[in-house]
Order: C-alpha cells, then sequence, then structure tokens
C-alpha cells in the first residue's frame, strides 16, 4: 500500500495454508490476572471494549492458526484486565487501569471474555435493561459486582440492518465522528468520501462537491508508469464514479475517464493489477505481466471495480469492454473453488479472505450479468462471517467490504451476516459513537496510537468511522457499492443465507457427525465445507474401512463428490487409492485433477508407487502460455502436481528416477506460467542436476532463467536462480550473459539481496566475464534510474545493488584465469 516494506515477502503463507495442518484450540494453562501471572501481558495490544469506555488486555493464542482465521483467537479467555478508561466514560469512577473484569451479568465468565462482554453489552442496551451493564470487577483482592450506565440503544432487528431503529441511531452517531475527519486526497480519503456519500445527507454535498473537483480536476492527467498507483487509482475512481452517479457533476467526467481508461491499459493479461500496473509485453504492447513483487489482488480488485464503474459513467474506450472481460474471466475461475487468494496463487482456503470475496461479489454483481459469479462470491462473504479478524498486514478490508460483499447476495443475505457478526459491530463502538480499528498482522488486538480510549486508532490511515458509516448505510441504497439498482437475480433466500452460515461454523459442528453425515458433506454448495469434511472423515476410526466406497465415489460423475473423496483418500493416505488418484490426475475437470494431485501430495512418500503415472500427467496436462488458456488460466492443477513432485517425492533426491519420464516432467513444469509451480524446481536446479543432466536440459534451464514466467511473478525468481546455478556450477558460457540478463530484470522488492547473489556467480567465470563488463556498468546506471524515477527506494538498499554490482566489475577486471567452459547443445527441432 502506502509503504512498500510493510509487506514480506513471507507471503508464502498465502500459498502454504492449504497444505498444511493447524492444533485447534484446546484446554491450556491460562494467566490468572487476580495472582499477578501477567507474564505475555502486552499493554500495547488491546481490544476495545464497547461503548462501556475500556480498553483491554484479553488472553489469544496466536499458534492456533486455524482458530485466528475462524476468529477463535481469544476463545480459551475467561478474565479481561483493563488497560485504558476513558474519561467521562462510563465506566469512569467505576473501574480503573489494572482492575481486571472476571464476568458480566452476574456470573463469570465461562466461555470467550471478549464475546461474553459483546453480549452482555448488547443486553444491556435493550430498552428493558435501561443501559445497565453488570460487570464482575477484582481490584486488590477484592472481587465485587459493579454497575456501568450505557446509552439505551434498543435491540437489532431480525433484520438489520435493514428496518432497524438500533441501526439507525448508531449510524446516525458514527457520521457525526465521521463529519470531524478530514477528506485527504489519498486511497483512504476516497473511502472517508465515499461513507459521506453513503448517508444520503444532503448538508455533505458542498464539501463533497469541493473534495470531488479536487480529487478529479478537468486538468488531470495520468501516465503509465511503474508505481504504487493502483491503490489511489482504484479508490480514487470508485468515489469520483459513484459522486457523478449521485450528483450528475460534469466537472468530474474528464478524471472518471482518466483513471478508467489508464487502469483498463495498465491491466495485466490476466486481468490483475500490482500495487502498480502490469508491465509491456516483450513486443512493446500492453497488458504484460505483473512486475515483481507481483499481482495484489486487495488492490487490483478494486482497480477492476473501477473500471466497471467508468463504464456504468458512460466512459468508451477500446480498452474498457476487454479489461472487464479478462478480470471476469480470471477472479470467475475461483467459483467453486474457495476464495480469491492474495495473488495469482491457488484459492485461500477459507470462506474469505480480508475482504477480497466481498470485493469480487460487487465486481460481478455491478455488473449485473454474471449472476452465478456474484450468488458464489456473496455465499462465501456470508459464510465468511467468522473470517472477519484475520488478514494480512490486518484485517482493515475486511472490515470495509464484508458487510458490503455479503449484501451484493441481498437483504436476506445481509441480515444472516450482520447477525454473525454484531457482536464485533458492538465491541468496536465508543461511547461517543465513533469507532476504533482493531486488528494486527494476521491477527490479534489493536494498537490505539496514543495509548488511550479515546485516542484514534486506524488502519493504515482508514477510517474506522467511515468503515462502519457503509456497514450501516447500506439500507440507505444511496451507492451503488452499497445496493443502488441492484440486481435480484444475484440475491440469496433466506434458506441459503441460513447455509452460507451454517457453513462457516463447519469446522467445529463436523466434530459432531456421523461419517455418513460427513460423506453427504461432500455435496455441499461450499468447497470449504467439502475441504472440511473430507479432513474430519480421514481423522475417525472408520476412514480406512471406507476406502473402496470413497474410491468409487472419486470416479463418479457428481464434481463435488469427487472432489470432496479426493479430500479424504489424501488424508486417509492408502496406498489403495493411488491408482484412481493418477487417473484422476488428467480428468476432464481441471479441478478434480487438482484435488488428486493435492491429494498425492498430501500422501508424500506414500504415493512414490505412483510416481511414473505422475510424471506422465505432469507433461499430459501441459497447456500453452499464450493465448491464456481462461479454463485454467495460470495451470493451478498442474502447479499442484509439479508441488506433490518436485517440492514433494523429489524434493531430497532425483537418483534412479527414469530419465525418460523425469526431463520431460522438469520440461513441462518450466513451462508453467505460474511463478510457484516453478518455484518448486528450484531445488533440483541447484542441488540435484548432474553434468549429464544439464547438458540434456540446457536449452530449457537456459529459457527459464531468460524468460520471466507471466504468472505470480512473486515467485518468478525462485526458477531463475536455481537454473542459473545450475549454470554456473558446470561453468556453461551461456551461464554469464543468462547472469546479466537476469540481473538486469531484478528491481522493487527483494532485488537488493538477489543481485549480489547473480554477481558472485558471474565473477566464478573469471576472465571470461569481462565480455559483459560493460553491460554491468550500464547495470549501475540503470539501477539509480530506477530510483529516480521513484521505482525503488534510494539509500541502503540501492547502495547494496549498485556496490554489488561494483564489486562485481572490479573483481572481473583484476582476474587472471579462468575456469574450463563448457557450452549448451541446441535443443532438436
Amino acid at each position: 500500500m502506502k509503504k512498500q516494506n510493510r509487506i514480506q515477502v513471507g507471503l508464502t503463507l498465502v500459498a502454504l495454508a492449504a497444505q498444511m495442518s493447524f492444533p485447534v484450540l484446546g484446554a491450556e494453562n491460562l494467566p490468572d490476572l487476580t495472582k499477578g501471572e501477567m507474564n505475555g501481558v502486552d499493554r500495547k495490544s488491546t481490544y476495545n471494549l464497547g461503548p462501556a469506555g475500556l480498553r483491554g488486555w484479553i488472553y489469544t493464542k496466536p499458534a492456533a492458526y486455524l482458530d485466528s482465521v475462524q476468529g477463535r483467537t481469544t476463545a480459551a479467555s475467561r478474565q479481561i484486565l483493563v488497560t485504558h478508561v476513558g474519561a467521562k466514560s462510563p465506566a469512569d469512577g467505576v473501574l480503573q487501569v489494572n482492575d481486571v473484569i472476571l464476568g458480566a451479568g452476574g456470573q463469570l465468565f465461562t466461555d470467550d471474555a471478549r464475546k461474553s462482554i459483546a453480549v452482555a453489552i448488547q443486553e444491556a442496551e435493550e430498552t428493558v435493561n435501561q443501559g445497565n451493564l453488570k460487570l464482575t470487577r477484582w481490584r486488590a483482592g477484592n472481587t465485587e459486582e459493579v454497575q456501568l450506565k450505557l446509552r439505551v440503544m434498543g435491540t437489532y432487528s431480525e433484520t438489520a440492518p435493514y428496518d432497524c431503529p438500533k441501526s439507525k441511531l448508531i449510524l446516525d452517531d458514527a457520521c457525526k465522528a465521521l463529519e470531524k475527519e478530514p477528506l485527504n486526497q489519498d486511497w483512504a480519503g476516497a473511502v472517508n468520501g465515499l461513507a459521506l456519500l453513503a448517508t444520503g445527507k444532503p448538508e455533505y454535498l458542498p464539501r463533497l462537491q469541493e473534495f470531488a473537483r479536487k480529487m478529479g480536476p478537468t486538468t488531470l492527467k495520468l501516465e503509465l508508469k511503474d508505481g504504487m498507483v493502483v491503490w489511489d487509482w482504484g479508490y480514487r475512481n470508485v468515489f469520483l464514479c459513484e459522486y457523478y452517479l449521485l450528483t450528475g457533476d460534469q466537472e468530474v467526467l474528464h478524471a472518471i475517464n482518466e483513471y478508467t481508461i489508464s487502469l483498463a491499459k495498465g491491466q495485466s493479461m490476466y486481468g490483475t493489477f500490482g500495487h502498480g500496473i502490469a508491465m509491456l509485453t516483450p513486443d512493446g504492447k500492453l497488458h504484460g505481466s505483473i512486475p515483481p513483487y507481483g499481482p495484489v489482488n486487495a488492490a487490483g480488485l478494486v482497480g477492476n471495480l473501477a473500471i466497471v464503474m467508468g463504464k456504468k459513467c458512460g466512459v468508451q474506450d477500446p480498452e474498457i469492454d476487454p479489461a472487464i472481460e479478462r478480470a471476469s474471466k480470471f477472479f470467475g475461475y475461483y467459483v467453486d473453488k474457495g476464495s480469491i487468494p492474495y495473488g495469482e496463487h491457488e484459492p485461500w482456503p477459507y470462506h474469505e479472505n480480508n475482504g477480497k470475496n466481498s470485493m469480487t461479489a460487487l465486481l460481478f454483481a455491478l455488473q449485473g450479468n454474471q449472476n452465478v459469479q456474484a450468488q458464489f462470491f456473496a455465499k462465501m462473504c456470508t459464510a465468511g462471517w467468522a473470517n472477519r479478524e484475520y488478514g494480512h498486514t490486518g484485517q482493515g478490508f475486511s472490515y470495509l467490504w464484508g458487510a458490503l460483499g455479503a449484501n451484493a447476495g441481498g437483504p436476506d443475505a445481509t441480515a444472516a451476516f450482520f447477525k454473525e457478526a454484531s457482536w464485533h459491530f458492538d465491541l468496536v463502538r465508543r461511547c461517543d459513537g465513533s469507532f476504533t480499528y482493531d486488528g494486527g498482522e494476521q491477527y490479534g488486538a489493536g494498537r490505539t496510537h496514543d495509548n488511550t480510549y479515546y485516542g484514534r486508532s486506524s488502519y493504515d490511515g482508514l477510517s474506522p468511522a467511515a468503515t462502519y458509516v457503509l456497514t450501516y448505510s447500506i439500507p440507505l441504497k444511496k451507492l451503488c457499492i452499497t445496493g443502488k439498482d441492484a440486481k435480484k437475480a444475484n440475491w440469496l433466500t433466506a434458506q441459503q443465507a441460513k447455509a452460507a452460515v451454517e457453513s462457516g461454523r463447519f469446522d467445529l459442528d463436523c466434530k459432531q457427525k456421523t461419517p455418513e453425515q460427513l460423506v453427504a458433506a461432500f455435496s455441499d454448495w461450499s468447497p470449504i465445507v467439502r475441504r472440511w469434511a473430507g479432513e474430519e472423515l480421514a481423522r475417525r476410526p472408520e476412514a480406512k474401512t471406507m476406502v473402496p466406497q470413497l474410491i468409487t465415489m472419486a470416479e463418479g460423475k457428481e464434481a463435488h463428490i469427487r472432489q470432496g473423496a479426493c479430500e479424504a483418500l489424501g488424508n486417509i493416505n492408502s496406498a489403495d487409492a493411488l491408482p484412481v488418484l493418477v487417473r484422476l490426475l488428467k480428468h476432464e475437470d481441471r479441478w478434480t485433477r487438482f484435488k488428486s494431485a493435492e491429494a498425492l501430495k498430501k500422501m508424500r512418500d506414500a504415493a512414490r508407487p505412483a510416481l511414473p503415472g505422475m510424471l506422465q500427467a505432469v507433461v499430459d496436462t501441459a497447456e500453452p502460455l499464450q493465448p491464456v488458456a481462461w479454463a485454467d488460466p495460470i495451470q493451478i492443477a498442474q502447479g499442484q502436481l509439479a508441488e506433490a513432485l518436485f517440492g514433494g517425492l523429489l524434493r531430497n533426491s532425483i537418483q534412479g528416477v527414469d530419465k525418460k519420464l523425469m526431463y520431460p516432467a522438469i520440461q513441462a513444469v518450466s513451462r508453467n506460467p505460474d511463478g510457484m509451480a516453478r518455484m518448486h524446481l528450484r531445488n533440483t536446479f541447484e542441488r540435484q542436476l548432474s553434468l549429464e543432466d544439464v547438458q540434456a536440459l540446457g536449452p530449457d534451464i537456459l529459457a527459464a532463467v531468460i524468460t520471466p514466467c507471466p504468472a505470480d511473478t512473486m515467485f518468478g525468481n525462485e526458477i531463475r536462480m536455481g537454473g542459473f546455478r545450475a549454470l554456473t556450477k558446470y561453468h556453461f558460457k551461456e551461464g554469464i550473459a543468462a547472469g546479466v540478463i537476469f540481473a538486469k530484470t531484478q528491481g522493487g522488492h527483494g532485488s537488493e539481496g538477489r543481485t549480489g547473489e547473480i554477481m558472485k556467480e558471474i565473477v566464478s567465470y573469471g576472465s571470461a566475464a569481462r565480455e559483459v563488463v560493460p553491460e554491468l556498468k550500464e547495470l549501475i546506471v540503470a539501477l539509480n534510474d530506477q530510483v529516480k524515477k521513484g521505482e525503488f527506494p534510494g539509500g541502503e538498499l540501492n547502495n547494496r545493488r549498485v556496490g554489488a554490482v561494483a564489486e562485481a566489475i572490479k573483481a572481473i577486471e583484476a582476474a587472471k584465469d579462468q575456469p574450463e567452459l563448457r557450452s549448451i547443445t541446441p535443443a532438436r527441432p
């Protein structure tokens, strides 16, 4: 987002979550705060305690990954340490810092203390309870019942936020808080503008007009150049489009044209964006790959939404419709498979991924003719009520987009989502009507900037007040993103919405189900439920006796049942399943291919008898890189098999493997469009290939080094480094020029270290590398130019890159000898 260095390269979590098993939170030794057991207490990581006027530290267990994703980080907590008390708040004079809250409503906490106090607050705010919140307070060895007086807000209606007086009160208070906040000329300011627009309050229009005209001046001229522009372009244009559609202000139409057309031109061949726009293709055309760091769907989905919105405003250009089609095909690929991932990866294996399903639901719903896609993602959003508190760099986008995404599925979906999430809405609401942002990297409590109850807390500039004004203004339907002109064909029925909510908790409910019920869940609408059902069935003692039944199901006609059976067979780890799983690797249904490859990957070494069939399948299922094969745009199914082979069975050794099978498999994977799929060859190239192997695969290895992958470029350098070192290890002369090409195509995140690695390999050629010294000198100029253009930070990071090249030049010029060189034999025609 604003600071690229906030994003960690360790995002392999995105890709690895699907293959890892995580413990479920169980009984543990909790600290007793009344006995002074304060180890692990972080007074800066605290939760807002609703309108009580308090913040408090609550025990969490972030190591339990599944519980974190499913919103159960504080499930084991039974006490709350008071860390802040707001002046003149309901708690002022009743509680103080270091008090410990042991219960609410006259009872000790017997469940998650955070959720329990939220429910107690909701009950206290009901008219019948007159705002009286009873808490059990421990202070300095004494325990007593105390009472706080909250404002009476009423009760959420069954249709909340629709037809709900309490929701309206909350919205009115949140608007008063938002009115006081600035409208900054950045993406977060655009969100504030959207929230003010969503209220429909005419008194805001003069301020919004001034804001919109500054954000969209008639002189605006955008340049298609590298940089972190997509965040601003996307959110700015969504705001300007909503403003124009609401007001008809012609002054902003020029800017809407500029943003919409620039985004359409800057989109990649896959319909994605990074923090910035796509590179040009090798022949100089638009819509190349996203440069490393790679695609970032949290930014790109809003960029694509902005293109759809621009078309609604009447923008016309030959780039518009193809851009919408590319995005629709790419993100539509994830229908029935899982959640939208971080970038161009396999699906995220839970019902929501920091608001990206919600953005996607709106992307399809606003087109008006993508009903299947809109309904699927609306279901995922509704089922994702449990996933709101988990997100890379924090959960701000989940909070911002979650309810809006569910609302794409209509009022019943919104109400179902709202009912499950309302406890959290009320917990982050303060007594002055404002809201706070509670959330940290991936999961965790919030941090107030000045460590006080009223300290403004935000997510990278994103206003919590704006977030919840948008949520509570949904019933007004003033904006396209809040339901204006919504298509009822996208709406879920009450029964579908109920089923979606139930899907969100299936990871717990499945533990009480019989094996027969788990098998029946293979037919569930949700790919996440099907996965959980297969995993749970494999844990049952009856599982191994059910293998014959599961094998029959795996070759049946119904796709969901096939996929669920593959889930179970992979987790059961029975050798009897190998023949059917190998056959399914070539099934016409590509997601069945993925699930069978995933099952073989989970079986690890038990799948070794299937190695020949797996090697052949990875060759037989390869597809051409160009044009994009939209049925499986980045060949995720083949990538899963590549991981099962080169990241699994062949991870330690390729000795004894039939080279007539292995060589074609390596060639096929090296040409997969997905950088993550190719990545699994790095170890094979770097550490396992003999001289004979490199000679046989030389043209393919060289091509893998000098030609970056078109998709998922975040991981694209892995195979390139592995292949480069395979060439330099045996001193193939082609490695010298390939190294220079490799170095020239470095830029952005991580290149400060990788450039030095490349230079060391080039230096190993000694005096033979002198022929590329002029190009290395040109490289220094190019690296410094990247800094001047704002494409790479200066200072120490750039000094590392430039210094490594300068040292390499010095070493090469001083070299007096060279190793014996080899040459790659050209590939046969």
